[in-house]
């Protein structure tokens, strides 16, 4: 019987990540095993989230990230989260870059669009003001509209 744990589902070679001049990752290296459960485990501003923001090509980068036998360094995030990949950030949950209708629909990604968008729609009538702020950027919403 084969070993679960064998196939390797996502490899980081070589990854440097950075935020203008600063450097926060510097030459990883790790691979996850295609089943299972991993962690990312460290102190504060040891560079777990900018680890998981480099996987999903949301920051600057250098090295190589492939998932499965597919080399997805270059590819844009969207691509990447369409293999099975996302980044979800902590605190309030969204991608404050995003308009609040993209943050929905990111979140329901796997889901068919029939489903989403009645569901997307039934929201609206819980929080009319979530409908009100579809177009706004999810970042300029307050912390409690956020939440929503």
């Amino acid at each position: 019987v084969d070993d679960v744990f064998d196939e390797v589902g996502l490899k980081v070679e070589d990854l440097h990540a950075s935020y203008g001049a600063v450097e926060v990752l510097r030459g990883l290296n790790f691979e996850v095993a295609a089943k299972g459960v991993s962690v990312i485990l460290g102190a504060n501003g040891a560079g777990k989230t900018t680890t998981l923001r480099a996987i999903c090509n949301m920051c600057s980068t250098s090295g190589k990230v492939t998932l499965g036998e597919e080399d997805i360094t270059r590819m844009g995030t969207a691509e990447i989260v369409r293999r099975g990949v996302a980044h979800v950030p902590q605190g309030r949950g969204t991608f404050p870059e995003l308009s609040t209708m993209d943050n929905l629909m990111i979140g329901a990604y796997t889901r068919k669009d029939g489903e989403v968008r009645d569901d997307v729609e039934r929201w609206f009538e819980i929080f009319p003001r979530l409908a009100e702020r579809q177009d706004q950027l999810a970042g300029s919403l307050s912390g409690g509209e956020q939440q929503m």
